[in-house]
This record gives structure tokens, C-alpha cells and sequence, in this order.
């Protein structure tokens, strides 16, 4: 009998911003600066919930060049500004279970180092996905 182990893919991006970590902490707290930069490029993003504290939740509304609207919601599990956030990540229509992403912010000279992490994605493909959606997004 052979026994098999399934482990989700992790994502990890790494960024260095001209910007110190509480101004790119807070860049994720603002609904005014979440909406201007969220979203993969070429994407339009509405954040229609903001609850910016621990055991808050959000949603963000992604409108596609196609048309499409795919809502992402989670709550944020984790706020320790201005060094790490950490929230859940679901696409709130697919009936899938949360993933999470944890938010590192390390100053470093001439800004901010910041470790994005991605859990709990279920297939490689997946992983592939995001690490293009989230580079996008950071780009």
C-alpha cells in the first residue's frame, strides 16, 4: 500500500519600493490607494468593503477587458503595521476554499523590501496564474 501526499503550491514574490513600510503598509488599508493599484494591469478595481483591522473583511470587484466581473473577498487575519498583514483570498463565486496571503515589510536602504506570499493554492496552475496576476499588480 502506498500512501500518497498532496502540498498546494506556495507562491512567494519579492519587491523592493522607493517608499518606506508604513506609507506601502497603508497603501493596502486605503480604499482610495487599494482601487488605484489593485488588480492585475489592464484591470479595473472597485473595493466596495474595507474593514481595515484584524478580523476585518474586504472585497474587491475586478472588472476584465472582457467584460467580466470577478469578486475577490476575504478578512484579514493578521495586522501588525507596519511589518506584516496577512488575509484570506477567495474568489467569492467559485465555491473554493480561502487561500491565504501573508504580507512582509522590510525596510531596507531606500525603501521597503516586501515578501508577498500565496497558500493554499490548489493546483501548479494555479500558482502559475497568480504569480502572473500578483506580479501584474505589483508591477
Amino acid at each position: 500500500m502506498s500512501e500518497a501526499t498532496t502540498i498546494n503550491p506556495v507562491l512567494t514574490v519579492v519587491r523592493v519600493f522607493a517608499a518606506p513600510p508604513e506609507k506601502l503598509f497603508d497603501a493596502w488599508f486605503t480604499r482610495e490607494q487599494w482601487q488605484a493599484w489593485i488588480g492585475p494591469e489592464g484591470c479595473r478595481c472597485d473595493v466596495p468593503v474595507l474593514e481595515p483591522r484584524q478580523g476585518g473583511r474586504y472585497r474587491v470587484q475586478m472588472h476584465l477587458n472582457d467584460g467580466r466581473e470577478i469578486p475577490v473577498e476575504g478578512v484579514f487575519q493578521e495586522v501588525d503595521r507596519p511589518k506584516t498583514l496577512t488575509f484570506t483570498w477567495g474568489w467569492a463565486l467559485s465555491g473554493n476554499s480561502d487561500t491565504l496571503v501573508r504580507l512582509v515589510f522590510r525596510a531596507v536602504p531606500g525603501g521597503t523590501k516586501l515578501t508577498l506570499t500565496h497558500e493554499g493554492l490548489p493546483t501548479e496552475e494555479d500558482r502559475i496564474g497568480h504569480g502572473k496576476g500578483w506580479n501584474s499588480t505589483l508591477n
